[in-house]
């Protein structure tokens, strides 16, 4: 499994509460996140690069980070709730960039604020991190050229997800994949294999569970990742994408549902 060979300082961002109900993000300048290399077409005029790994953060320490391997979740476990548990979490309420241990079932307890704007680990071109919306899932997935085919249901080593492919991707010698929906049984990728197709740019949302309030609240065998937009009939309800288990959708949940969280940065033209 590829590894993001980073120090901790440079990996993460601390977060702080000078005001009460302001933070600000104390960011380490010490070396740069990586990001993975393939370019992806989210409109007819803009291209991003997604972050290496789901979004964490840590209760106890106040810190950020991409997950170390894209196939890594946390999944959620009684305790992690704590303001004291010193391990990882990944299942965010939404837009809770400025609040992320937010467990209020109260949809009204939620107002978007871009995790990117508060979690600014550092990149070489510093340009920020942010979440994409509906629009852009929905170009990437389908309205892309050659759309269709520059995506897969596949077990990366062992675990269940989709295989975002970049533009104009070419698959590597010696490996087989079946894009589109329903194929994921035909996409079964160990360890070199994965290595190889991350190498070719591809990107892996890894399945995970979701949660209400402190208490986990689905199946671990569905992808579901939280956008930036709104349900502008339902107020208290946000978009998300869903991959259970045949193909991407947009879906509606209530804000106060715990989701992953999946970034990207958007490439000058």
């Amino acid at each position: 499994m590829k590894k993001h060979t980073l120090t901790l300082l440079a990996a993460v961002c601390f977060i702080s509460a000078l005001v009460p109900g302001t933070l600000t993000a104390q960011v380490s300048t010490t070396d740069s996140i990586g990001k993975a290399q393939g370019v992806f077409s989210v409109s007819p005029t803009l291209k991003v690069r997604f972050a290496p790994g789901n979004l964490q953060y840590q209760p106890y320490t106040h810190l950020w980070r991409f997950a170390p391997e894209q196939t890594a979740v946390v999944g959620w476990q009684e305790g992690y709730a704590s303001p004291r548990y010193k391990g990882w979490i990944g299942l965010f309420g939404w837009g809770t960039g400025m609040n992320p241990t937010n467990y209020s079932t109260s949809p009204e307890e939620y107002s978007y604020v871009e995790w990117g704007l508060f979690c600014a680990l550092p990149t070489s071109d510093g340009k920020q991190w942010r979440t994409l919306d509906l629009d852009e899932w929905t170009y990437l997935l389908s309205k892309r050229p050659r759309a269709r085919r520059l995506y897969a249901l596949a077990y990366v080593c062992g675990r269940y997800g989709m295989v975002l492919l970049p533009d104009g991707w070419k698959c590597p010698k010696g490996i087989y994949m079946r894009t589109g929906p329903k194929e994921e049984g035909t996409n079964v990728y160990n360890e070199e294999k994965w290595k190889r197709l991350e190498e070719s740019g591809a990107i892996f949302l890894p399945a995970e569970t979701k949660r209400m309030g402190t208490e986990a609240a689905g199946s671990a065998n569905a992808c579901r990742y939280w956008t930036s937009s709104v349900n502008a009939k339902k107020g208290d309800e946000a978009i998300y994408l869903l991959v259970d288990p045949y193909l991407p959708q947009a879906k509606s949940a209530s804000k106060a549902t715990g989701m992953s969280v999946r970034l990207v940065q958007d490439i000058e033209n």
